[in-house]
């Protein structure tokens, strides 16, 4: 059987989804697996073994410009891909109208995605066999809801807990020198960032666990705070910017991972590396750390979370 699985952006949404192959791996033996990606992402998919391929799209990109002779172009060669790809099912665990269109594109006798009741944008469920469209709300959690459409789908039923099984494709690109912790101090919101002294105090108390602390950016202006945070301990080194296979290695190496809700963190807890999350205005509930070693979210709305208890859990996991 060829299956496409859409699963576009973002990073800790795609991470989230790649259970859906390994479930797959277990319940469809000889399955072949690909997955629709956006360009920015392509990497992620890949560090699945359950992924045969990626597809890759650039809508992000062609929407602005999107009359232009290179994009027709590109999406002239994406429509043929697709329909060269002769899938037998097509899952869209997106749910956006734009993947709706890659649906459409495919042309696999059938579709499946979530019910008009709870797809993120109603226009997609045109696009899935109407036996296929099934009502799963986003309070299930994303990897609880990811999994159900793809066994519903299938025929099968997701049971025990998610597995990724997940790894680097590529050596490790940062010499640190001695064990070291991975601190995703970043995210796309400042309303979710942990504050500044807490990370420093944090980054400390793990140097006297005999761990440096990786700190990761990809902006000007988080290139400025982790040089911020790195200038008041010697405890940090500040990774180069780095594309998402070279961050992966350096994750897949460190002894335990720490971050914020972000991608990054979710990429290490999927990498098997233990994880502790933190959570500020943001929910756990709906977007856990999980991963395939301990793992661990902490806060959430409403709640502060001290270095202490972040600190209490990295002792716990590196025992």
């Amino acid at each position: 059987m060829k299956i496409l699985v859409i699963k576009s952006s973002s990073m800790g949404d795609i991470i989230h989804a790649l259970p859906v192959a390994s479930d797959i791996a277990e319940h469809v033996p000889g399955a072949c697996v690909d997955w629709v990606v956006e360009e920015s992402f392509r990497d992620i998919p890949t560090f699945s073994p359950y992924v045969s391929s990626a597809v890759v799209t650039a809508f992000r990109r062609w929407r602005k410009h999107p009359f232009s002779s290179e994009t027709r172009a590109e999406v002239a060669r994406l429509k043929d891909r697709l329909r060269s790809g002769r899938y037998d099912i097509v899952l869209d665990i997106q749910g956006l109208a734009r993947t709706g269109l890659v649906v459409h594109w495919a042309g696999a006798p059938r579709a499946a995605g979530f019910s008009f009741s709870t797809v993120r944008e109603k226009p997609a469920a045109l696009f899935y066999t109407p036996s296929l469209r099934f009502a799963l709300d986003e309070d299930m959690g994303a990897v609880s809801r990811y999994r159900a459409l793809a066994g519903l789908a299938l025929g099968y039923k997701p049971e025990g807990l998610p597995r990724f099984g997940l790894r680097a494709t590529r050596p490790n690109p940062v010499s640190v020198g001695s064990p070291y912790a991975a601190l995703a101090v970043n995210t796309s919101r400042d309303s979710k960032l942990w504050p500044e002294d807490r990370w420093v105090r944090l980054m400390e108390d793990l140097k006297g666990m005999g761990l440096r602390s990786v700190l990761f950016w990809w902006s000007d202006s988080e290139k400025a705070r982790v040089e911020r945070l790195a200038s008041r301990t010697d405890a940090a080194v500040v990774a180069p910017r780095m594309g998402y296979a070279d961050i992966a290695a350096v994750l897949a190496g460190a002894e335990i991972v720490v971050g914020a809700d972000t991608g990054i963190a979710h990429m290490g807890a999927a990498l098997g590396r233990p994880t502790v999350g933190i959570y500020v205005q943001s929910n756990p509930e709906r977007t856990p750390i999980v991963g395939d070693a301990e793992h661990v979210s902490l806060g959430g709305f409403g709640r502060d979370t001290q270095e202490s208890e972040v600190l209490d859990c990295c002792r716990r996991f590196l025992k």
